[in-house]
């Protein structure tokens, strides 16, 4: 074999995806019907991952916390990792707003012959009901529907269940039994996982073939500013915080999350990138599985960075359009209510848009440029997935790095 067949076959997994994304839009581009017509090679590559995510979800958990001496070391983890993810959620609300307003992407936009998509309002979305519905009262139920944040609470009451247990012989045995579950679920992974150019291929096929060239003459503004926002965010929330706590150069970090962001891009599912940001963390970072378990599921839930720069990009992209002042109040509101929402966000049926349409109405806002960012959302989903997943991530190491420190202290004292 020559020297350069070797090397294609020797392509790290990272690099094939990426390739994958590279060739799969460009064939979109200038094959569409053909790539519309594949796309469901990638829909059956995602489904594979979809498949496991609530068995992984339940074990990992469970696991992460019932296999503790004590409550005392998840507990601290546990609070680190939310104040972390509520954190850079606000971070990720003041950076949308503020870039937009000064990108100005709405000044002088005319949307005139862009066809909308019809939303359908969440319709009566408490606060109350969206933590009432977190608990469930048929896990069997919750189980056939996906519903992960239902499975996460389940998971989090059975590991404390199994921490409280008296009789050590039983616990052994249940946490044994779910160790070796939990050891086919992460070895179907890893046989799904091998085939992610494939997948990744034909799924961005599919949404260059549909958007086609159309997107870079219509929207491109906003989208644009909405990227850089993501850039933004990622160097003040994820990499300075890295490199001033966990001492961990950014380049190294973007160069071994690609796994994780390639990922994203492709699939646009926080809950199918769990297992790829699980081994990311553990394999290139070196977390304690007992963390990541931990933190991963729940930031796939919990921490919608990229939803909040969204949320404030499309806002002040809308006052721009339209010629609507907003004043520091106004500005501090959309903070504020933008925060909010992505951490209530988890229950609501239809999610991205849905939301979204919830925020411009609270606002007062007109509710026509909703229709049609929900048009173009996938390539909005693909950054609030990359800046979800990254969050989860970067959130994951720190806590990881500042836990080390902690039991580097107690063992010097001990």
């Amino acid at each position: 074999m020559s020297s350069k067949g070797s090397k294609l076959f020797s392509m790290s997994a990272p690099m094939q995806i990426f390739c994958a994304m590279v060739i799969g839009s460009a064939l979109g581009l200038f094959f569409p019907a053909q790539m519309k017509n594949l796309k469901f090679v990638g829909d059956i590559w995602l489904n594979c991952i979809k498949l496991i995510v609530i068995p992984m979800v339940l074990c990992v958990l469970t696991l992460a916390i019932g296999s503790q001496k004590s409550a005392a070391s998840i507990g601290r983890v546990a609070r680190r990792i939310l104040i972390f993810y509520l954190g850079t959620t606000i971070i990720a609300s003041i950076v949308g707003v503020t870039v937009a307003s000064l990108v100005k992407p709405g000044i002088g936009m005319n949307l005139a012959g862009l066809t909308g998509k019809e939303i359908k309002s969440a319709g009566g979305f408490t606060f109350a009901t969206f933590f009432s519905s977190m608990f469930s009262t048929n896990m069997y139920g919750s189980f056939a529907k996906g519903n992960v944040l239902q499975t996460i609470v389940i998971a989090i009451m059975f590991g404390i269940s199994i921490l409280r247990m008296k009789n050590e012989e039983h616990k052994a045995v249940l946490i044994g039994w779910i160790q070796s579950v939990n050891s086919m679920i992460f070895s179907f992974v890893e046989i799904v996982i091998r085939f992610a150019p494939v997948g990744v291929l034909f799924l961005m096929g599919d949404t260059f073939a549909t958007y086609g060239f159309t997107i870079f003459t219509s929207i491109a503004g906003l989208i644009a500013t909405f990227w850089l926002s993501i850039a933004v965010h990622v160097c003040i929330a994820y990499l300075l915080p890295l490199l001033l706590i966990a001492h961990i150069n950014p380049f190294r970090f973007l160069r071994d999350a690609v796994p994780v962001w390639s990922f994203t891009m492709a699939s646009c599912s926080s809950t199918a990138t769990i297992p790829v940001n699980i081994e990311t963390a553990e394999e290139r970072f070196g977390v304690p599985s007992y963390i990541a378990d931990f933190c991963l599921p729940l930031g796939s839930q919990m921490n919608h960075d990229g939803s909040a720069l969204m949320y404030g990009c499309v806002l002040i992209f809308i006052g721009q359009m339209y010629g609507i002042p907003f004043d520091i109040g106004m500005l501090v509101r959309m903070v504020l209510v933008g925060t909010l929402l992505t951490l209530g966000g988890g229950g609501i049926p239809g999610s991205g848009t849905v939301k979204l349409l919830i925020l411009v109405e609270t606002f007062g806002l007109p509710v026509e440029v909703v229709g049609i960012v929900a048009g173009f959302y996938r390539f909005f989903d693909m950054g609030t997935t990359t800046g979800n997943c990254l969050g989860d991530l970067v959130g994951t190491v720190i806590v990881s790095r500042l836990e080390d420190r902690i039991q580097a202290k107690e063992a010097k004292s001990a």
